[in-house]
């Protein structure tokens, strides 16, 4: 004790504070500026990338968009540097494959042993129909196992084999047309991906619900022949080096993936005010679907909470902490009708968007542009490393300093 006042009286924590704060600024200016450069190079990419006519047999009237890509959907996102930073994550994380294909295992096994499967013909048929005109409409041949559950969430499981839950109660709310936009919704985090981060997730999730458990499980799961013990040494690794970053980017990809989804489902609508529709009832529930002035209302508050993110007076993972399984109606509302009164939207129900074709034609003939993006994508995810460890650094010495001297 006397020796912290000591130190305290030399201010050295004063200075080391004022030091942190310098780095905190400098390490902002270095993300700002490598940030527009990102934002300079992907829109370089996006314009070489968009056709300058219609891709053929695509568009709104058709019904179809063949070969298209998430690509299509690409933002500057100030957040894209956590999926990076998960993603490379789970890719080190020892025997993740074979991990992460057991977890798929399980869940599938428990959703056979607990929901009802829908087929193309019995109970819930309809929905079967409507996944195929979703996928077709997507231009996705592949095949998502897909069943009703009693009083569950809706959701995607699984990351190499999707498989897609529904509630039973949810579906009851809803009349044919929502129920087609809720689950182009849910059918569309397969279409975007990043299955592997929400996996990961769930694998802790499980772990956390049983933790006096954990050492058993990482002790069992090490009797698995071959890749046991550098799966259990993983776990372990894992839980006390990366979780943080792992949740965070749970929940603000899937709050990002929600907004993406909001837009791909529209695509199977001539409009957005099925959509709209939806929202409002997952914002009241009863028959708010039609009313117009509550739905005018969602989008303008929803205008204001993108604001204040945009201010920074909010943050998107804190908001997300608070009610992780929140539908956001009314920021999603907002999302979804500035996009799709936006030219790009417009413009890729005319069937302007990126297919896979062009991608793979612009990636051979635009590698050193793709290595710079990559090159540019892994600074600033060192830059949020840095950042986010300066930032535990100040919170420790502003609590150092506010601790009453002893003697």
């Amino acid at each position: 004790m006397v020796f912290d006042s000591l130190r305290r009286a030399m201010g050295g924590e004063e200075r080391r504070l004022d030091e942190v704060e310098a780095e905190l600024r400098k390490t902002q200016d270095a993300l700002e500026v490598r940030a527009a450069q990102l934002e300079d190079r992907q829109a370089s990419r996006q314009k070489a990338l968009f056709p300058e006519g219609p891709v053929a047999g695509g568009g709104e009237a058709a019904g179809r968009y063949p070969g298209l890509h998430s690509l299509t959907f690409e933002e500057g996102e100030p957040q894209t540097w956590l999926v990076a930073a998960a993603t490379g994550i789970i890719d080190k994380f020892p025997g993740s494959e074979t991990l992460l294909s057991q977890l798929d295992a399980t869940f599938l096994a428990f959703a056979e042993a607990n929901h009802l499967r829908v087929r193309s013909e019995g109970p819930y048929s309809r929905l079967h129909e409507l996944q195929s005109e979703i996928l077709a409409c997507w231009d996705l041949d592949l095949e998502v196992p897909l069943y009703v559950s009693k009083g569950g969430r809706s959701e995607v499981l699984g990351c190499k084999t999707p498989f897609v839950v529904v509630d039973r109660y949810k579906l009851d709310e809803l009349n044919d047309q929502q129920q087609r936009f809720l689950l182009a919704t849910l059918l569309g985090h397969v279409f975007f991906g990043n299955l592997k981060i929400f996996a990961f997730y769930r694998l802790f999730e499980m772990l956390d619900k049983l933790p006096s458990m954990t050492s058993l499980i990482t002790r069992g799961l090490g009797m698995i022949p071959t890749i046991g013990n550098t799966i259990s040494r993983g776990i372990e690794l894992a839980r006390s080096l990366n979780q943080q970053v792992i949740r965070k980017t749970n929940l603000v990809v899937g709050q990002r993936q929600h907004v993406l989804c909001d837009r791909l489902a529209t695509l199977c609508f001539p409009d957005q005010e099925i959509a709209q529709g939806y929202l409002a009832l997952a914002a009241l529930g009863g028959g708010y679907a039609e009313d117009g002035q509550l739905r005018a209302q969602l989008i303008e508050q929803g205008r204001e909470v993108q604001e204040r993110f945009e201010r920074r007076e909010v943050d998107l993972a804190m908001l997300s902490i608070v009610a992780p399984q929140a539908p956001f109606a009314a920021w999603r509302a907002y999302k979804l009708d500035s996009w799709f009164r936006s030219e790009r939207a417009q413009r890729l129900r005319e069937g302007y968007y990126v297919t896979q074709a062009r991608l793979d034609e612009y990636r051979r003939s635009n590698q050193a542009l793709e290595e710079e993006i990559s090159s540019i994508e892994a600074r600033i995810v060192e830059l949020h490393e840095r950042q986010d460890k300066l930032l535990e650094e100040r919170q420790r010495l502003l609590a150092e300093l506010e601790e009453p001297d002893e003697s």
